[in-house]
């Protein structure tokens, strides 16, 4: 079982993982500017969300950044694409961004 950690870096990107392997996003987030990372697609019979946390950047106080951690367990095999967007939950208005990789996992 092995920690596969995806970031921005590996936008448009495939991510290959084992089934028991941990898949580890990091995402850029300030949530004091209401803009926060959900995600749109994920296949639930090859990934399960596990955790959803904020980790504090350098910058503490108000309005600093850190990053929006996501842990998934790889728990089937095949091919999936997860998506994420960068929006304000309560806006109709299109994403501020858009962060999509490809898992193949075996």
């Amino acid at each position: 079982m092995a920690d596969i950690v995806v970031t921005e870096a590996d936008r448009g990107r495939v991510a290959s993982v084992k089934v028991g392997d941990a898949l580890v996003i990091q995402l850029a987030e300030t949530p004091s500017t209401g803009f926060r990372w959900t995600f749109a697609a994920i296949d639930t019979n090859i990934l399960e969300l596990t955790r959803d946390e904020f980790q504090v950047g350098a910058q503490v106080g108000v309005g600093g950044g850190g990053l929006r951690v996501l842990r998934f367990a790889v728990k089937g095999r095949g091919s999936t694409r997860i998506e994420f967007r960068l929006m304000r939950s309560w806006e109709s208005a299109p994403p501020k961004a858009a962060f999509e990789v490809r898992v193949n996992a075996s």
